[in-house]
């Protein structure tokens, strides 16, 4: 990997070069050093920064609250275990002020009623892809807004119902999201607080009807299963806030996300909360394409 400083070119990990006349030895580093100060002085030949791209994957455990009219008029509650990933990454567009932003979140929650006589369980699994604008107000502030396009697919089976014991979720949604970073030290250790918001306002859904059977949707007995969703039939929303704080060689994340999903259609009411603690890693890498790779050229690996 070939660098540009000050006009004159270096290689990470190669063994003798020239800069003013002068001959250096440039050693091999550890990659998270060279990644730390890459964004700041690293350019390609084309003098392009070069981006990095920031992944997480944590786990969680938490609470939740599940009514389905469709299974039950009852409301259950008990817990949760859920799985978040996210990925992002600038995309150089707009003087490099946009990010395109992945997220995946897998959640299964086992609920119990009242009485104890029934239990829910649910399971939900949600992909978002967003494209979000920059702004930076102030040195230690970052501020990302934009539209995700995203999908959710999921169940509700009830353990005490016969004839339809349960019920499916699917979704296809434009939502609105925001982004707010802060990075601040905490003896002398960077710690990065982040907030985002998201909620969906306009979109489809499956719904069956109220006291419409699987057994008729399996024969095709039935029609009009999607409708158009927005603000007067869907509210959804997904908070999450999180800290990122480095630790030996590696940074962990500690989060909180509180999820709302609610489906007023058809007679038919849901209503699904989740409140869960996450715990995982970030990393920070990039990748090397092929049109930029040279026959001398030095890589870290």
């Amino acid at each position: 990997m070939r660098c540009t400083v000050h006009g004159e070119r270096w290689a990470v990990g190669g063994e003798r070069y020239t800069v003013n006349g002068r001959r250096f030895t440039v050693h091999r580093v550890p990659c998270t050093v060279y990644l730390l100060f890459l964004p700041f002085f690293c350019f390609s030949q084309e003098n392009a920064p070069i981006s990095l791209t920031y992944r997480t994957t944590q786990i969680g455990y938490g609470i939740s609250n599940v009514y389905d009219s469709y299974l039950s008029p009852l409301k259950y509650s008990g817990s949760n275990i859920g799985l978040h990933y996210e990925q992002m990454k600038n995309t150089g567009l707009m003087n490099s002020n946009v990010s395109a932003q992945h997220l995946v979140n897998a959640n299964y929650s086992w609920c119990d009623n009242n009485t104890g006589t029934a239990s829910y369980y649910t399971g939900l699994i949600e992909y978002n892809y967003g494209l979000l604008y920059r702004i930076k107000p102030a040195e230690k502030w970052q501020i990302f807004t934009g539209i995700q396009a995203g999908s959710l697919v999921g169940f509700v089976y009830n353990t005490r119902n016969g004839n339809n014991p349960a019920t499916g979720k699917a979704h296809l949604n434009l939502s609105l999201s925001a982004i707010a970073n802060y990075k601040l030290q905490i003896r002398s250790q960077p710690v990065n607080l982040r907030y985002q918001l998201s909620f969906p306002f306009i979109g489809a859904m499956y719904s069956p009807h109220f006291g419409q059977s699987y057994y008729e949707i399996g024969l095709g007995l039935t029609d009009n299963l999607v409708h158009f969703s927005s603000f007067h039939n869907y509210l959804s929303s997904r908070n999450i806030i999180s800290a990122e704080i480095p630790l030996n060689k590696s940074t962990i994340i500690f989060s909180y996300h509180f999820s709302f999903y609610e489906t007023r259609i058809n007679d038919l009411d849901t209503q699904l909360i989740n409140n869960t603690f996450y715990f995982g890693l970030v990393s920070n890498f990039f990748v090397v394409k092929g049109k930029q790779k040279k026959d001398n050229y030095n890589y870290v690996y």
